[in-house]
């Protein structure tokens, strides 16, 4: 029995290694992880870091292509209209933590991001992606 459970336990940790499977096993767990308070928002930290670095990457890439095929390109002050109409995100445009992303166009470069846990921005535990444009 011991063996078993032991067993059982090894293939769970290495489940949750692999961020893919992490995040499909986090939302099965979603239910109890609420109820658990801080624990389980500690233990749902590393799924939405995972899931909003995700995301920021997926609008990135869907404004390259909408450069790439002529079509309009978002700014600070559209980007969120922008993004409503064209990428579809899990949030409807906001993050994990339900902040919206953010947009700063600034010479040839293009960031996009989340404000992160906490929902300021310029901490440590923002998650952005900046790319040439």
């Amino acid at each position: 029995m011991f063996k078993t459970l032991f067993f059982v336990l090894i293939l769970i940790g290495f489940a949750w290694g692999y961020p893919p499977t992490r995040v499909r096993m986090a939302r099965a767990m979603e239910p109890a992880l609420v109820r658990l308070g801080p624990v389980g928002d500690a233990a749902r930290r590393p799924l939405q870091t995972y899931t909003t670095t995700q995301e920021v990457q997926f609008i990135l890439d869907q404004i390259t292509l909408a450069k790439t095929e002529g079509k309009e390109t978002p700014d600070e002050k559209t980007f969120q209209r922008w993004l409503a109409r064209r990428v579809l995100t899990k949030n409807k445009g906001a993050d994990s933590w339900g902040q919206p992303y953010y947009l700063i166009r600034l010479n040839r470069t293009l960031t996009v991001g989340s404000n992160g846990v906490d929902g300021k921005r310029g901490t440590e535990d923002d998650i952005r992606k900046t790319i040439p444009f």
